[in-house]
């Protein structure tokens, strides 16, 4: 019994020592064995049964960038390699035995803890990224039962992603992600672990290597593309014989088709149509007369809107060319009519060899917009138009304008103040084509009963006070025109924009009724225009302050600290904190600021 006894514990102890051993060959064989990562490292997430709110996946672990050889595939190719097969790993399915694998193989693995929502790649390049081609990304959650959802994603250039396995979607040649909520996937959770595997790829994008990945209860994320796609569920903006529909999380809808006199031509139902794979298409468009048409997209949330032009847009832009040289006129009409038709020619001309359709639409988008805008200046009915002022200084600048009702008299104005611009023009800075955020403010503005103004500020060549004198001129030609409440002007801004803003409080502080600011800069600046130095020079301007915890941006401290020393100088300041990030996921981010304005305003 004795002997026995001693055996098995030697077999035990003979055993402990054989697996120490094991553990010491997998992970001391790597030089960089103290660097090694699992699924375990990444920090639990858990989504509970019924969950409300939008879940932003910011943790993940990454491998590579792999590297591709230029002489065999080009960037754009480079997507296609699948440089895990060769270490006998499908994509899409990956487990930790995969993953040490890879470590003792030298494959770069590292865990990344992000506190934005949108990861930046190129941060983890560690040098030149010419020959890099694809990161692959890991995660994991758990969900508490089996259960519906819908991922939101978006990325640049070549994306594909899958869920425990299976493919969701791939995506290719994407333009860029200013949407920050793209592709609506409908998904199933299962009841414990699940895994998301991601692949992305640059292309020939050397400025964008960008991913966004959050996951929504099925009605909120119904939301959130109700409020994202204003006037952008056209997937054909330019149409010939057929209009092609993005329903997002939808699968049933309606979609009808009016015309000039506002009659429905086209009365089109879809059901259980699943547009991540294919688009919903409306054909037999052929004998349609050429020019813009009102689309609406009707699903069980409400109604979206969106015009299209139907026919060659180019033989438009040429006749409403020869219409504008014989209006007779002069003054600020004329000046508005030649810089609408230079936004139009400018982005006429933009090259048609697009690298992908979703670079297209962005373009072909641009072009209808501004070309009904233009139409609609010349009927002297336009919502949103390029006006034109004179400072006192008499120079010419240029504006965006919006109202929904140009008959009623004394309205409220909201002037956006931009962030930093690179160009020296407003009509062909890209400022002008961020048509996403331009149609969720004025979406904003029409429903809290405002008119819009975005300022250009003289893009590169800012200075407080030509910004100064540009708002001046910009309030008299609305107030002359327009009917706009000078007494009830608003500054908006975001970031440096926000800074901006607080700065022109301090130069005219008896001109605005209120103030909001998101992540406003306020402790640094030019000399002069540090808005925590210009709190005594404000006065009485009611302000409130907006910034998130996890901004990567700008940090929280220079909210925190202008939010306090303006409580010592007894001023009107409210002051929200929150867990965001800089960037946001939803378009009508600013609804906070219009709900305060309008307290002050009615």
């Amino acid at each position: 019994m004795i002997m026995m006894f001693y055996k098995q514990k030697i077999k035990q102890v003979f055993k402990y020592f054989f697996e120490l051993f094991l553990v010491l060959l997998i992970y001391g064989c790597n030089k960089n064995a103290s660097n090694i990562v699992m699924l375990s490292d990444i920090p639990p997430l858990n989504i509970s049964e019924k969950f409300e709110g939008l879940i932003e996946i910011k943790n993940w672990l990454a491998i590579g960038p792999f590297e591709f050889d230029p002489k065999k595939t080009s960037e754009m190719e480079s997507f296609f390699t699948e440089d895990l097969a060769k270490y006998g790993i499908k994509e899409g399915l990956i487990n930790d035995s995969g993953i040490i694998k890879i470590q003792k193989r030298g494959v770069r693995t590292f865990l990344i803890k992000n506190n934005s929502l949108k990861l930046k790649l190129f941060n983890y390049v560690l040098n030149r990224a010419e020959r890099k081609s694809n990161f692959y990304l890991v995660t994991q959650f758990t969900s508490s039962i089996n259960q519906d959802a819908t991922f939101i994603l978006d990325g640049s250039n070549c994306y594909s992603v899958w869920l425990n396995g299976h493919k969701l979607i791939e995506e290719r040649g994407r333009y860029n992600t200013n949407k920050a909520g793209d592709r609506f996937i409908n998904v199933s959770l299962k009841e414990g672990m699940n895994t998301v595997f991601v692949k992305i790829n640059r292309s020939t994008n050397k400025l964008s290597w960008d991913f966004i990945c959050t996951i929504a209860p099925l009605e909120e994320a119904k939301r959130i593309f109700r409020i994202n796609y204003i006037g952008d569920f056209v997937v054909n903006p330019i149409i010939n014989d057929s209009i092609e529909i993005y329903s997002g999380p939808y699968s049933s809808g309606k979609v009808e088709l009016f015309d000039g006199k506002n009659q429905v031509i086209v009365n089109s139902f879809f059901d259980f149509q699943n547009t991540k794979e294919q688009s919903f298409a409306i054909s037999e468009l052929k004998e349609l007369d050429e020019g813009f048409y009102k689309v609406i997209l009707t699903v069980n949330g409400g109604e979206i809107e969106e015009i299209v032009y139907k026919g060659n847009y180019k033989e438009f832009v040429e006749h409403i060319q020869d219409s504008i040289k014989v209006i007779k006129g002069g003054g600020f009409y004329t000046d508005d009519l030649s810089v609408a038709m230079l936004r139009v020619n400018y982005v006429n001309n933009m090259r048609d060899n697009f690298v992908s359709s979703n670079e297209k639409r962005y373009q072909n988008r641009n072009r209808v917009f501004w070309g009904y805008s233009l139409r609609r200046i010349i009927n002297k009915n336009a919502s949103t138009q390029f006006m034109t002022y004179k400072d006192e200084d008499h120079d010419q600048g240029v504006f965006i304008f919006h109202t929904n009702d140009r008959q009623q008299q004394r309205r409220p104005l909201v002037i956006i103040v931009p962030f930093v611009l690179g160009g020296e023009s407003m009509i062909e800075d890209w400022y002008s084509s961020n048509l996403h955020q331009i149609e969720a403010n004025t979406a904003l503005a029409d429903q809290y009963g405002f008119s819009l103004a975005w300022i250009y500020a003289q893009g590169k060549n800012y200075s407080a006070e030509k910004t100064k004198k540009e708002i001046n001129a910009v309030i008299k030609r609305l107030h002359s025109d327009c009917g706009i409440d000078t007494n009830r002007v608003f500054l908006l801004g975001s970031c440096e924009g926000g800074r901006r803003a607080l700065v022109q409080l301090a130069l005219s502080p008896g001109r605005y009724a209120g103030c909001v600011v998101s992540t406003p800069i306020t402790l640094s600046g030019r000399i002069n225009e540090i808005p925590i130095q210009l709190l005594p020079q404000i006065g009485n301007v009611p302000i409130l302050i907006m910034h998130g915890r996890n901004d990567n941006v700008t940090p929280i401290e220079e909210s925190r600290r202008f939010y306090f020393e303006a409580l010592k100088h007894n001023m009107p300041v409210d002051y929200i904190e929150n867990d965001d990030s800089h960037d946001s996921i939803y378009r009508d981010y600013f609804r906070f600021a219009f709900e305060f304005f309008n307290l002050i305003a009615y």
